[in-house]
């Protein structure tokens, strides 16, 4: 699914989380509703550039709270033409946020693999981790299980299955503006160049791949502008509670 990410002047929390408890129910949210007009002239004004877009369901989140070290909350089925819509125009709603997993591969000489958004999708340019939207798949039985969205993308983006990385415990909870990313870190065996052109060689293989090119990051110097602020908040909070704002420099090269 195409992602959203947003480029807010909100201030960035970071909280880590041990266990998420996300419910799946209907709801009918009062901006789609009120607004649904609107956000087909939106979308379709997108798509006169992006024609590779496409408005397919995901789920969002609404009533998110921590409590202790658990995430709860309740998503709830629409588009992304309403999402996005609601994203860029700051019009989510009261308690309704952009939630999904985000996979933070660290490889075994200590390198965060990112991708940057190819030229046909909404976010072209940006650098971001391995992430995407929930979706209806992604829940069972009334309960949502974004371990399943992350290893659905994380494989459709970079070709690496979860099963071969070593899966952290819990999650961080990045909450900035709409936005509510949930980040696991995975580490990886292998060292960030073999990383890289491993899926390199995975999006070379592919007819229209989100990903155009990998990047790696080592330490804040190497985060610029393409990066955004929920990705960039998130790297910054786990070097900073690993005693350290550094690393070794980057080794970043292009597919």
């Amino acid at each position: 699914m195409q992602k959203s990410a947003q480029r807010s002047s909100a201030t960035a929390k970071v909280h880590y989380v041990d266990r998420l408890d996300f419910a799946l129910a209907p709801w009918a949210w009062p901006f789609a509703e009120r607004r649904r007009a609107a956000i087909a002239q939106f979308f379709d004004k997108l798509r006169e550039n992006k024609p590779a877009l496409w408005n397919g369901k995901l789920l969002l989140l609404r009533d998110a709270s921590i409590a202790g070290a658990a995430m709860s909350g309740t998503f709830f089925e629409t588009d992304y033409a309403a999402m996005l819509a609601a994203v860029t125009w700051d019009a989510m709603g009261n308690g309704v946020k952009s939630c999904f997993p985000a996979a933070a591969v660290l490889s075994a000489d200590g390198g965060f693999i990112l991708g940057e958004m190819a030229e046909h999708t909404q976010n072209a340019g940006q650098v971001l981790l391995p992430c995407g939207s929930v979706e209806r798949g992604d829940a069972s039985d009334g309960r949502v299980d974004l371990s399943a969205t992350l290893r659905r993308e994380l494989f459709e983006e970079t070709g690496i299955g979860a099963d071969s990385l070593l899966a952290g415990a819990g999650w961080y909870a990045v909450g900035i503006g709409a936005l509510l990313p949930l980040v696991k870190v995975m580490r990886a065996a292998a060292p960030a160049e073999q990383l890289r052109r491993r899926i390199c060689a995975n999006l070379a293989a592919q007819q229209d791949p989100e990903f155009c090119n990998v990047v790696v990051v080592r330490e804040a110097s190497d985060l610029d502008e393409r990066v955004p602020r929920w990705v960039t908040a998130f790297l910054q909070h786990f070097w900073e509670s690993a005693g350290r704002s550094t690393a070794p420099s980057s080794s970043s090269a292009a597919c």
